[in-house]
Formats: C-alpha cells, sequence, structure tokens
C-alpha cells in the first residue's frame, strides 16, 4: 500500500516538473530538443507550449523563430493564448511563425516590442491590454486577416519603422470606446489595406504621423471622428 502512494507521488511531481520546464521561458537556453532546429532562414526554432512573461526584463530570441503548439490555430478566434505578455519590458529579435495565435500582449508599464516578424499574423499581431506607455519599432507583419494592432486600454503608444501587407487596417481601437488614446506612426509602408489605417469610434483619441505610405488614398486612412496631424 505505502509503495503504492509513493508511486503515485512520484508521478504526480515528475508530471509537474514536465510542465513547469516546458512552459518556463528561462529555460529557453537548455532545451536542446527545442534549440538548433534549422529553418529555411538558417536561423534556429523555439517551440512553446504556453505564453513566455516578460517581466521587467528583455527577451531577446537572436533570430529565433518561434513555433507555437497547442496555444491556437491562428484564426480569428478570441480565445487564443498570447506568444508574449509583457510589463515593463522588452521584446526582441524573432520571428513568430504560424501558427502566431494571439501575438503580443501589453501588459502595462513602459515596454516594446523591436524587430519581430509575424510572417502569417494570427487573430491580431499585438495587443494592448492595459494602460501604459508603448513602442513597436522594426515590426514586419503580413496577412491579417483584420487588424494587425489592437488598443484595448488607454495608452500613448508608438509605432516606428512599420513593414506590413494584407489587413483590413493597421490600427484599431476597441470598438464602442471614448476613452483616449495617443497613437503615434512614425513611418509605416503599408500595402493591401482594405479598409483604413486607423480606425477609432472615440472622439478624444489623437493621431499623430509623419512618413506613410499606403494604397489607400489619404482621404481614408483614418476612419472615425478623431484628432489627426503630421508631426
Amino acid at each position: 500500500m505505502k509503495k503504492g502512494i509513493i508511486f503515485v507521488v512520484a508521478a504526480l511531481v515528475i508530471v509537474s516538473l514536465m510542465v513547469w520546464f516546458s512552459c518556463n521561458p528561462f529555460q529557453k537556453e537548455t532545451k536542446s530538443s527545442n534549440l538548433n532546429v534549422l529553418d529555411e532562414s538558417d536561423g534556429t526554432r523555439l517551440t512553446i507550449t504556453c505564453t513566455i512573461a516578460v517581466n521587467g526584463s528583455t527577451w531577446d530570441g537572436g533570430g529565433q523563430t518561434i513555433i507555437a503548439q497547442g496555444m491556437g490555430d491562428g484564426s480569428q478566434s478570441e480565445s487564443q493564448d498570447p506568444i508574449f505578455t509583457i510589463t515593463n519590458g522588452t521584446v526582441r529579435n524573432c520571428t513568430i511563425g504560424a501558427p502566431a495565435c494571439d501575438g503580443l500582449h501589453f501588459m502595462g508599464g513602459s515596454a516594446t516590442i523591436s524587430s519581430v516578424r509575424i510572417p502569417d499574423v494570427g487573430e491580431d499581431a499585438c495587443t494592448v491590454k492595459r494602460s501604459g506607455t508603448y513602442n513597436v519599432s522594426s515590426f514586419t507583419g503580413n496577412s491579417s486577416a483584420d487588424k494587425l494592432f489592437q488598443i484595448n486600454d488607454l495608452c500613448t503608444i508608438t509605432y516606428s519603422s512599420i513593414s506590413a501587407s494584407s489587413m483590413g487596417k493597421m490600427v484599431r481601437q476597441n470598438g464602442g470606446k471614448t476613452w483616449k488614446c495617443t497613437i503615434y506612426i512614425n513611418g509605416a509602408s503599408l500595402s493591401g489595406v482594405s479598409e483604413a489605417v486607423v480606425r477609432s469610434d472615440s472622439t478624444s483619441t489623437s493621431v499623430r504621423w509623419r512618413s506613410i505610405s499606403c494604397n489607400l488614398a489619404q482621404s481614408s486612412w483614418w476612419y472615425g471622428n478623431f484628432s489627426v496631424g503630421s508631426y
């Protein structure tokens, strides 16, 4: 009887450790089974099974391609997990392969995304989930079924050196909301845009922009009654 109990307890401990290690981003440098698999870009591939939480630190992918398993199918489903959550931190230098699930989430404070590529955007490329001050720079995103960037809380956010194709709109503030966003766009090359560069239902939101190229006529860049000006 005692041997049976000991065996069950030992098995539970082993399973728990396996789950923790599979979801612990700090193990990414030592999980050799998920690294050093060459992809077509001569980078390395990192397989993850749950969200990487970046809190008060910098996560530098070193050019790796991240592949998510069991976190979503890259569709427009709202139930998918994000690849990263970022709070007072930075994510940089990586490619998020398909399925890109729910992309990257800004969770508060001051946070940055830099030199990230998503060749096949999932539900969204990046979402503001909580208020803060955010920067997205040197970002490439393609094949977004709806919007590239979603804003769900008041914030000041700057998008710089954005290259994107095939989307409904580049930025969407949560529909029907009246709180203020301050949006800066400093360089964006956009193609295959079907609706707008920015859409917002808030009259208090402001957009300041420079150096945008887009397939839409400039008169169609802004969808909503918010403040727009160059800077």
